[in-house]
This record gives C-alpha cells, structure tokens and sequence, in this order.
C-alpha cells in the first residue's frame, strides 16, 4: 500500500467525493475511499471496473483520494467486472447510495426516554458507491465503501430479517456528530406519550425506505427523519418516515431516492422497555 500512497492528491477537506467523471476513450481513473480501491476504464465498447477492498476495514477509515498514478498494481484479490455496450459515452455518475438491507444501530451506551418526554437523536450509517452510465435507471455496479458485519434482527432465527450492524455514538447535538465521507445522518425523533420510561438498547434502521440528501451547507448527507411514537409495553411503536429533513440539516439538494419504496411496515426495536 505504500507505493500507492506515494500517488495519493489528498482532499481531506472536501467530504463530496461524488459526481459526473469526464472519461476520454481508454481513459482510467482511480480513486482510494477509506480501505478500498477502485480504478474505472473507458473502452470503446466496454466499461472495466476494478476494486480492492482489504479483508479488515475499520469505520475511522473515512478520508478519500484521487490516485495520479492510475496504472499502479492493485493488491490481490482484485475484483473485476466489465460491462458491455454498443458504444460508451465520454460521462457517467459516481455516486453515493444508502445500504441495500436495514441497518442495526447499537448505542455505545443504552438511550433512556422518560415517559411524556420527546427528543431527536442523529445516527449514522454506512453507503455505498454506484456508478450510473447513461439513461440507465439502475447503477451498474453498487459496491459499500466499508463492508459492515451480517446480524440477524428479529425475536428469533425464523421471524425477522437479516440486516447490517454497525456501532454508533448516536448524539443528541448535531455538532457532536463528526461529519464522515462515507455516513449519511439520520435524525429520529422520539415521542414517549406513555407512562412510563423508555429504554432501548439496539434499533433496526430501515434505510432502503430512506431518500438520500446532501447538505453543502453542512457538509453532509442526510436521509429523511423518522418518528418513532412509543404508546407502551403493549403495543408496537409506530414508526412514520417523514418526508422531510430538519431544520438543522439546512438547505438539502436530493441525491437518491429509496432503494424500495412504499408502505412496509417497519419493526425496529426487539428490546424497547
């Protein structure tokens, strides 16, 4: 990794890593996202991605390069897809996506709502790199910057789903949140119209349902806010996905619609007291 490193124009500054890329034909570009490489090649027919992603990846590892040397020798296994078209044109879409399952989001320390008692709390979770070619609707190659770890969500091995998981300090103060290259925020606004107090310990994030934004004026991507209502032991909270973004997000510029749209029903707690 060193002698890639020595090729490395960092941008430590600039959080937006995405956009239009302008290829001459057999051109290649290369970029370095957290761990992960990835070098994309224009041929006159053929679109020709590579990319590494190490076998360890950490959640710190959130700072982007472009690479000057663009045929340097990629760590092995490098992944190779081509993509093929009767003839390429000279622009696509680098952009980013949010996960493709729900995410399990485990708070450093347990969160506690007193009954009749509301408040937000700013999560994050993971995304993806897309490449969008031409009029195509769907990207052509969708790959996650850092790879999160499998869990399964539900009360047992046959109800529930099986999602991401990802530990988050989640903050109740936007500016505790350190913005990351490759997180989108998630505000989730909590209503306890009940009795009694509200604990939870983990909580099942249905980002596929979510819009993606991106806030220039903060520096981040956002997602719509989620309110969860909690109206007691006995029965469900009810969760709504507003479709907006808060005030605090400032002026928002869309970037992606859901991965699945439409009226599921979301289950995002399995140990809410």
């Amino acid at each position: 990794m060193s002698k890639i490193n020595e090729h490395l124009e960092p941008e430590l500054r600039n959080l937006k890593w995405w956009g239009e890329q302008h290829f001459e034909l057999n051109q290649s570009k290369a970029w370095q996202f957290g761990s992960t490489l990835l070098r994309l090649t224009r041929g006159l027919q053929e679109w020709r991605l590579e990319y590494y992603r190490p076998r360890y990846q950490y959640d710190y590892e959130q700072q982007w390069h472009c690479i000057q040397d663009v045929n340097f020798a990629f760590p092995q296994p490098v992944h190779v897809e081509r993509y093929m078209f009767k003839e390429t044109h000279n622009t696509f879409q680098l952009m980013p996506r949010l996960a493709d399952r729900s995410v399990v989001i485990r708070p450093v320390d347990p969160i506690y709502i007193p009954a009749g008692q509301r408040g937000t709390l700013y999560i994050s979770t993971p995304l993806w790199v897309s490449g969008l070619f031409q009029a195509q609707k769907e990207p052509l190659f969708d790959i996650p910057v850092i790879l999160p770890k499998d869990t399964w969500f539900g009360p047992d091995h046959r109800s529930g789903e099986m999602c991401y998981a990802t530990a988050v300090d989640g903050r109740t103060e936007l500016n505790l949140l350190k913005p990351r290259a490759f997180r989108a925020v998630t505000p989730i606004d909590f209503h306890n119209v009940s009795n009694h107090q509200l604990r939870f310990d983990r909580m099942n994030v249905p980002v596929p349902a979510l819009p993606l934004y991106y806030s220039e004026s903060t520096g981040r991507l956002w997602t719509s806010q989620i309110k969860v209502i909690y109206e007691g032991n006995d029965r469900p909270a009810r969760i709504k996905i507003e479709n907006r973004t808060p005030p605090l997000a400032g002026e928002v510029a869309y970037v992606h619609p859901p991965r699945s749209p439409g009226g599921a029903l979301f289950n995002m707690f399995d140990s809410i007291f």
